[in-house]
């Protein structure tokens, strides 16, 4: 009986490791097969690679109020002054 449940146990753990391998295969997960030739030298992916054009930096300016940075598309202009949310701006 103990035999049994051994050769059970040897068979699953068999099992186990061909299916990983397959699906490290499959799923292109294993070291060896990742392309690195869009990466820079910190370790990060190019712009280019990740949204298939340069991606372009959007000017980023202090709250008049509070002096956090914000984006320029999502700040508040009034009064000649730019603001990081409505509430600042009154």
């Amino acid at each position: 009986m103990f035999i049994i449940k051994l050769l059970l146990f040897v068979f699953l753990v068999v099992i186990i490791f061909f299916v990983g391998t397959l699906a490290r295969i499959f799923f292109g997960m294993s070291s060896g097969s990742r392309q690195k030739t869009n990466r820079r030298p910190n370790g990060r992916s190019s712009s280019r690679r990740r949204f298939g054009h340069e991606a372009e930096a959007e000017r980023m300016l202090a709250c008049a109020v509070c002096g956090v940075h914000v984006p320029e598309s999502e700040g508040v202009k009034a009064a000649g002054k730019f603001f990081c949310c409505e509430a600042h701006s009154k």
